[in-house]
């Protein structure tokens, strides 16, 4: 008992702290996101610009002014690294969000042969739950896990009618792509989807870390979240939207 009592408060102060984070991503992510990376381009950049110095050897330059050159360059990378990572992470959002609608689609049976069966088989469940066993920690080293990954794939796709398998990758490349320009051409709203989606998974975490046992099936939590990440989308964009017009103007001119 000595020993499980801490573990316990362990666990619950870490889903705790997984709501808490992931309602203030959830909430207000796209309004604090840039600034902390450009914060952290800062606060990176200056020990990186007098290491640098030193390392090549500049000795006319002082340490402050090197730290200096180290700020504005570790904001400079910090942004542009940033764009790009914003881009590439809305396009697996998105192609994740359609493959999970798609997912609960074919789970439905809405476009299968035999409705009934489909239904019945509950396949993409099957295909989650398969994976989340997959992953588990037990031991496996990375080849196995690949093995195994991909052998869950081929058996979910080997179930699905060609309608199903049609819907299931076209709508993930599909997805993906828009994903990708929305994330290169509308960074508010790219920072919006993020952080939604984010804050979306760290309360989902959470939640089925606090409920144990008795947590919902992960075709569920996927659900869940995916209806929370389109909620907190909409909520961030509304209060951006009716936000003081100093700060509207702010954020347009970001954009």
């Amino acid at each position: 008992m000595i020993v499980f009592i801490p573990m316990l408060a362990l666990s619950w102060l870490g889903s705790l702290l997984s709501v808490g984070g992931g309602a203030v991503l959830w909430a207000f992510g796209g309004r604090i996101v840039r600034r902390a990376v450009v914060l952290a381009g800062f606060v990176g950049g200056i020990p990186a610009g007098v290491l640098l110095a030193q390392w090549i050897g500049i000795t006319w330059l002082p340490p402050w002014g090197s730290a200096i050159i180290g700020a504005f360059a570790g904001i400079i990378i910090a942004l542009l690294a940033y764009r790009f990572a914003l881009a590439f992470t809305v396009m697996i959002v998105a192609a994740l969000a359609a493959g999970i609608i798609s997912a609960a689609i074919i789970d439905r049976g809405l476009i299968a042969s035999d409705q009934a069966r489909a239904i019945a088989e509950h396949r993409a469940s099957g295909f989650t739950e398969a994976i989340a066993a997959t992953w588990t920690p037990n031991g496996s080293d990375a080849l196995t896990l690949k093995d195994q990954t991909v052998d869950a794939a081929n058996r979910f796709w080997s179930t699905l009618d060609p309608p199903e398998r049609t819907l299931f990758g076209a709508s993930i490349l599909a997805s993906g792509v828009a994903g990708l320009f929305l994330g290169f051409f509308m960074r508010a709203s790219a920072e919006i989807a993020v952080t939604a989606t984010a804050g979306s998974l760290l309360i989902a975490w959470g939640l089925s870390e606090f409920l144990g046992a008795d947590s919902p099936r992960i075709s569920a939590w996927a659900f869940a979240t995916t209806v929370l990440s389109f909620v907190g989308y909409f909520t961030q964009s509304f209060f951006l939207k009716h936000a003081s017009p100093a700060a509207e103007k702010s954020a347009k001119d970001n954009a």
